[in-house]
């Protein structure tokens, strides 16, 4: 599970350490704070639809198991019913 956190930690360091600069540029060499902060804020909220997104997919895919899981039961006491 530690090889798995590896790539999510390097991402969020990634995202920070650009948020950062991408805000320290806007301040002291554009002078236009709310340029920066808007632009950190249209990278926070690309990266939390990205998360939504897999999270998204995960659920299906859990539906998708326990619909799976629900049809084999209900095939097998078919099939036991048939058999008596």
């Amino acid at each position: 599970m530690a090889e798995s956190e590896s790539p999510r930690t390097a991402l969020h360091v990634a995202l920070g350490v650009l948020a950062v600069v991408v805000v320290l540029y806007s301040v002291l060499i554009a002078g236009r704070p709310l340029l920066g902060v808007s632009v950190v804020l249209g990278i926070f909220g690309a990266y939390l639809a990205w998360r939504l997104f897999g999270l998204a997919v995960r659920f299906v895919a859990a539906f998708e198991r326990i619909a799976d899981a629900m049809e084999a039961r209900e095939g097998d006491s078919r099939s036991r019913d048939r058999g008596l």
